[in-house]
């Protein structure tokens, strides 16, 4: 069980509320667990690496750690938005590695209950519910705060691990599946 998911703390096992980095890609909303991040930068050069998967965007050094960035909208198969003096590359760590991330904008580090956390749509399929712990927020009065138009907008609750994977070929249906099947 994810520690996203409902449920996932059980009896004592400490705080009902989870803090999330939230940012955008594409248009889209997302979200990690805050424990994850090591850093988050502006964009850095980057050194292409030959040979590696479209979405890897190079390799960067950072306090004496080579670091490979994943563009996000390719892993995700989303299209690209305009570049923009607010993108950033979050630094994490994923499986005793450091990973960036590229992201078109930061926006907000979020605490929310566990109870306001779901778990993905079973809807999906195995590429999809891999790169998706769950989703938050899309409903007045929880995930956050509202944010234009009124509305919290809804957040796909990111599975960093599952980025080191190889990338499926239809992550955007993936996503799209998601976003549809929240009620």
């Amino acid at each position: 069980m994810s520690p996203f998911q409902p449920g996932a703390a059980g009896p004592g096992a400490g705080p009902t509320a989870v803090q999330l980095c939230t940012f955008r890609v594409s248009g889209e909303d997302f979200a990690i667990d805050i424990m994850r991040v090591r850093e988050i930068i502006p964009p850095a050069p980057l050194t292409p690496v030959p040979g590696a998967p479209a979405h890897v965007a190079g390799v960067f050094r950072l306090h004496g750690d080579v670091i490979p960035v994943v563009d996000l909208c390719r892993r995700l198969g989303l299209a690209p938005a305009a570049a923009s003096r607010r993108a950033k590359i979050i630094v994490v760590r994923v499986a005793g590695r450091l990973l960036g991330l590229m992201v078109d904008e930061v926006l907000e580090v979020l605490r929310i209950g566990r109870d306001d956390l779901r778990p993905a749509p079973p809807a999906l399929d195995a590429s999809g519910a891999r790169l998706f712990l769950g989703v938050c927020g899309g409903e007045r009065g929880t995930g956050g705060p509202a944010r234009r138009g009124g509305a919290a907008r809804l957040r796909l609750l990111l599975n960093v691990k599952a980025l080191l994977e190889p990338a499926p070929t239809d992550g955007m249906e993936s996503a799209r599946a998601l976003l549809a099947a929240v009620p």
